[in-house]
């Protein structure tokens, strides 16, 4: 004023930002700020959870509730807690089957499968035998984490590779010599003698070789046909021709018959057997 009788308010020319509140000095002012903000006039703002000294896990937010003048902090996915330092277990609820562990990390977590079992669950079976494990015509059988060849006959081992001389177990009988082929063995029988393991002796009759009912009898890699009355042959095959004996005279006919003939007399003669009776 004109004698400087009026005091000046420093606050009228020099109000406080967000809401703070001035108080009036003698030769200056000040601000009172609210939380969350500074400065000469309260204009600047400031990180309430840095004031407050809130630690928040790294890539957590700090947050200011300014209704409650509190401060919390929201989470990153997979952790929790006040400051977020702890980590979820998502194990707690987790699909792993078939007796796979679970493995937690942060907001996932992962199926150790046991043998045998694959996929994100391990949900998937998996087939033993899909890379053909079995060798030479085994039959491969799909087992839980394993497989189990049945292997094909001359073959053994685990996945049936192993050749098998099955000749040193001398299966041949009565003299045969065996000989390996691919499906196993086979036995080369001596005279006589026939089967798998040249076990059966041979009878050279059981062709029934010998004919018109005669009689064989087995020898050692022969036989012997005993002929019926009228034949003869090896075999007895041919009938024998008693017309050849010249028994029908007088210039009669004679007609062979089985171990028998018979004379057709000329005119003037009888008799069956030679035609002499006139």
């Amino acid at each position: 004023g004109e004698f400087c009788k009026v005091q000046i308010d420093y606050c009228d020319s020099n109000s406080c930002e967000n809401g703070g509140t001035c108080i009036d000095h003698e030769d200056h002012f000040k601000c009172t700020c609210p939380i969350g903000f500074e400065g000469e006039r309260c204009e600047l703002d400031i990180d309430a959870c840095l004031f407050y000294n809130i630690s928040c896990a790294p890539g957590a937010l700090c947050f200011y509730a300014e209704d409650n003048q509190r401060s919390h902090c929201v989470c990153a996915l997979g952790w929790t807690g006040q400051t977020c330092l702890e980590n979820i277990n998502d194990c707690e609820a987790n699909q792993c089957q078939h007796g796979a562990t679970c493995e937690d990390g942060v907001n996932t977590y992962s199926c150790n499968c046991i043998p045998g079992y694959e996929g994100p669950f391990c949900e998937v079976e998996i087939n033993e035998c899909s890379s053909s494990p079995c060798k030479n015509g085994a039959t491969c059988m799909n087992l839980i984490g394993r497989f189990s060849c049945h292997c094909a006959e001359g073959f053994k081992g685990e996945t049936c590779s192993v050749h098998v001389n099955e000749c040193l177990d001398t299966p041949c009988w009565n003299g045969g010599t065996c000989e390996e082929d691919i499906n196993g063995f086979k036995c080369n029988c001596p005279l006589g003698f026939s089967g798998q393991y040249c076990e059966r002796e041979m009878s050279e009759c059981d062709s029934a070789p010998c004919l018109n009912g005669a009689v064989c009898q087995n020898d050692v890699n022969r036989y012997d046909c005993f002929c019926p009355e009228g034949f003869e042959g090896l075999n007895c095959e041919i009938n024998f021709d008693e017309c050849t004996y010249g028994f029908c005279k007088n210039n009669s006919t004679c007609l062979d018959l089985v171990a028998d003939y018979s004379c057709v007399c000329p005119p003037g003669f009888t008799g069956k057997i030679d035609c002499t009776l006139d």
